[in-house]
């Protein structure tokens, strides 16, 4: 179909020509539209991160639950290797001590004189306390004598001496402390 305009030049339409705007009008919308653009892209990616996340979160809990029993028995016997040890490590520790012991009773039964009688052995830490029955008190000082010559006693002190009756016989009760040199 054949158009034609018979209107005056003047009172036509004129033919709008499509324009594109400016460049310089449109940079701040073009950097808006940026922003947001990298915005959105970040947003995605932190929501992909987290989605990950939780499922490595979900799987570890439970691989830990499936493990939960071996790990409790692992700590069980930790448990009861620490304590055997330390059952061990006492043993240890009195095996040692038990020759010193036996070796010191069997000096001190060698330094005790006849016609002297032991009543009472204590030992703490280093120091023994000895106490005794015997007829004289030479029979205390031979027994001081013998304990200092001796290679696993040293520092004899006589605490106490005194008369007191056994049977209606006289006897002299005595205290004696001294160190343990082994």
């Amino acid at each position: 179909m054949i158009r034609i305009n018979l209107l005056p030049r003047d009172e036509r339409k004129t033919r709008r020509k499509m324009q594109l705007p400016k460049i310089g009008a449109l940079m701040p919308v073009l950097v808006l539209l940026l922003v947001i653009a990298l915005f959105g892209a970040i947003s995605v990616f932190q929501t992909l991160q987290i989605g990950r996340l939780k499922s490595d979160i979900a799987r570890a809990e439970q691989e830990a639950a499936k493990l939960r029993p071996q790990i409790q028995t692992i700590q069980e016997l930790t448990q009861k290797r620490e304590e055997l040890t330390r059952r061990l490590n006492v043993i240890a520790d009195l095996d040692k001590t038990r020759l010193q012991r036996v070796m010191l009773v069997d000096e001190l039964s060698r330094c005790v004189p006849e016609h002297l009688w032991l009543t009472s052995y204590e030992e703490t830490a280093n120091k023994v306390q000895i106490e005794g029955v015997t007829f004289s008190n030479l029979l205390v000082a031979d027994f001081m004598t013998r304990l200092e010559a001796s290679p696993l006693y040293g520092s004899v002190d006589l605490l106490v001496a005194e008369k007191g009756t056994i049977d209606q016989r006289n006897v002299v009760k005595f205290k004696v402390t001294a160190l343990m040199t082994l």
